[in-house]
């Protein structure tokens, strides 16, 4: 089986539970890899652990390996999001990176640096906010005079954008969120690149899992 998300390693533990199962786990997020060391411990000849991008699966994956599974969980893992420093959660006050690993820039930079026009074309389409040229107009305001340093202050401006509009059930700015962690890691593109990769590794009969949450990921 190959897990090309490890995150917690839920996935990964729970197949090696089945004697005779072997796992090759695969996360772009250096936070994992004490996760995989214990793995490799409880496991020592069934579990292997590469630090890297699903993307690269024909880079990790030799030619004679034949896997009865390739699994995609995607989205954001709840190691990250309890990380205060990675500034994934709207409370973080340390950071504002929301980087999952192999990056080549931060959401600091996207909020701070890019043209407000993009940066509204970022929120409407990979958050699917209808308030993105709003969001993005008072974005561009705010960082004229302080640059923007944490994931809880992100979070309050866009707050005063979208407060007595309607109740939401979610924080308000899941969605502009939702967006720049996508454009920070290029997460659409990864998966497009990682579901072609697995379907050639696939053998036939081979089962294809992947485990989405948002419509830009169905779709």
């Amino acid at each position: 089986f190959i897990d090309c998300t490890m995150g917690g390693g839920g996935y990964s533990q729970a197949i090696l539970e089945y004697s005779g199962t072997k796992v090759l786990a695969i996360d772009r997020d250096p936070l994992t890899k004490s996760t995989a060391e214990n793995l490799k411990k409880k496991f020592p000849n069934r579990f292997d652990f590469f630090l890297n991008k699903f993307s690269n699966l024909n880079e990790i994956i030799n030619s004679d390996i034949q896997p009865r599974a390739i699994i995609f969980d995607l989205g954001l893992s709840s190691l990250q999001l309890l990380d205060q420093g990675r500034g994934f959660s709207f409370e973080s006050k340390n950071s504002i990176a929301m980087q999952m690993g192999f990056n080549k820039y931060s959401a600091y930079d996207v909020i701070n640096t890019l043209d407000k026009k993009k940066l509204a074309g970022i929120i409407k389409i990979l958050g699917d906010e209808k308030d993105g040229k709003i969001i993005a107009n008072k974005i561009a305001k705010y960082r004229s005079t302080k640059k923007i340093s944490s994931s809880q202050e992100l979070a309050s401006i866009i707050k005063r954008v979208k407060e007595g509009k309607k109740k939401y059930k979610k924080n308000p700015a899941t969605k502009t969120f939702q967006a720049i962690r996508i454009f920070v890691n290029k997460e659409l593109t990864e998966l497009i690149y990682g579901l072609i990769e697995a379907t050639k590794i696939l053998p036939a009969g081979g089962i294809l899992m992947v485990i989405s949450f948002h419509s830009l990921e169905d779709k």
